[in-house]
C-alpha cells in the first residue's frame, strides 16, 4: 500500500542551503513515517527499563512520559513535556522510535523535543494546553506530529 498526499496538502519546500535555516521534511517524508506504525503497539513508558520491556515485547515504538498526564492534572498540576534528559536517555537505550508530548501551542516545548532527536512529535491534549487558541505550525519542523484517535 502507498500513500499519497491529500490534493489539498502541497508539500513543504526544503529550506535553503543557510546554515541559520531549519531544514524541514516534505509533508510526504513525515506521513510516510507515521504510516510505518500503523497497526502497532505504542507504549507509554516511564524510565529506561520499561522501554526496553516495551521493545523486546514488540512495541512499535514508544512515548516517553514522566508520570500520567490526566493524573497530574486531577491533582491541580500543569502536565508539561517530560524531563529532556529522560527523553535523552530513553533514545539512547531503545533501537524503536521514541515519540514525546508537548502541550499544545507549546512551540518551544516542540523546538527542544525536536533538538533531543526524538521521532515523532505529539501535540497533546491530555497535557495542559500552553494556548487555549493556537496550535504549533507543524510544517516548520522536521519531525512528524502525530496525534491518538480511539475512532476514526
Amino acid at each position: 500500500m502507498t500513500f499519497a498526499t491529500p490534493t489539498n496538502l502541497v508539500p513543504a519546500q526544503q529550506t535553503s542551503s543557510s546554515s541559520e535555516a531549519p531544514e524541514v521534511a516534505s509533508f510526504n517524508v513525515k506521513a510516510g513515517l507515521a504510516q510505518m506504525l500503523k497497526g502497532g503497539v505504542i507504549m507509554d513508558v516511564i524510565n529506561v527499563e520499561q522501554a526496553l520491556i516495551a521493545e523486546a515485547a514488540g512495541a512499535c515504538a514508544v512515548m516517553a512520559l514522566e508520570r500520567v498526564p490526566a493524573d497530574i492534572r486531577k491533582n491541580g498540576g500543569v502536565a508539561r513535556m517530560s524531563d529532556p534528559k529522560m527523553i535523552r536517555e530513553i533514545i539512547n537505550a531503545v533501537s524503536i522510535p521514541v515519540m514525546a508530548k508537548v502541550r499544545i501551542g507549546h512551540f518551544v516545548e516542540a523546538q527542544i523535543i525536536e533538538s533531543l532527536g526524538v521521532d515523532y512529535i505529539d501535540e497533546s491534549e491530555v497535557l495542559t494546553p500552553a494556548d487555549e487558541s493556537n496550535h504549533i505550525a507543524k510544517h516548520d519542523y522536521k519531525v512528524p506530529f502525530v496525534c491518538g484517535a480511539k475512532n476514526l
